[in-house]
């Protein structure tokens, strides 16, 4: 999924308000850009393959360190840790652990089987909403916009830049994800490490969120 996990990490600042939004937000999407991380190092492998899915041409070769079932349970309890060290917060660990690891669920179910539970050569799963392009639709924008709603009715706005900041995100993303399912395919050949910049895009999550709560605060 793409902006779905968006909307979870926005939930979550109800949850724990004490964490700040780039940090939820970042955590939703950390195995993404991990993902982007290794494949410029080409550890991971991607390739376009016309047609694979009816949402996306993209066949997922090889991404065991990233989106395997174990190393995101992997990086899941990494992230909680490091939060727990950091803030001494149970609560903030959890939320933050599970978090990451949500994005491995919300991609099990999205994705054909090409998630290994393992690493290469172990079983692959997936349940493959990507080819029921109403329904993947339907989990995207309802969990964005569920977690949008969640975000903004436990906030209020400081000042008018509050509006833009985080009226800007809820425009960005979705139009991203929008002009990647409706825009023209990549070329069979593009380089991988090409193919990773939309993906690492998800960086700015923390600075962005970090800029919204500036203007914005908990009611």
């Amino acid at each position: 999924m793409f902006i779905a996990h968006l909307g979870v990490g926005l939930a979550a600042k109800k949850v724990c308000p004490r964490v700040p939004l780039g940090v939820l937000l970042f955590a939703s999407q950390a195995l993404d850009v991990l993902c982007g991380l290794l494949m410029v190092a080409s550890i991971e492998k991607m390739r376009v393959a016309a047609g694979i899915t009816k949402m996306t041409p993209l066949d997922f070769i090889s991404y065991p360190w990233s989106h395997g079932l174990f190393m995101s349970l992997v990086w899941s309890c990494v992230a909680a840790l490091v939060a727990w060290r950091l803030q001494r917060d149970r609560l903030a660990a959890g939320v933050i652990g599970a978090l990451v690891f949500s994005h491995w669920v919300l991609d099990w179910i999205s994705h054909i089987p090409d998630l290994p539970l393992l690493f290469d050569g172990s079983p692959k799963v997936g349940l493959g909403l990507w080819n029921n392009p109403a329904g993947t639709m339907i989990a995207e924008f309802g969990l964005f916009g569920a977690g949008a709603v969640v975000y903004f009715t436990s906030t209020r706005a400081r000042d008018r830049v509050a509006h833009w900041a985080l009226g800007s995100l809820l425009v960005f993303f979705p139009v991203l994800f929008l002009l990647n399912h409706f825009g023209p395919p990549p070329p069979p050949n593009v380089p991988q490490q090409l193919m990773a910049l939309p993906i690492l895009v998800f960086v700015l999550l923390y600075p962005w969120g970090n800029w919204i709560e500036k203007h914005r605060e908990a009611v």
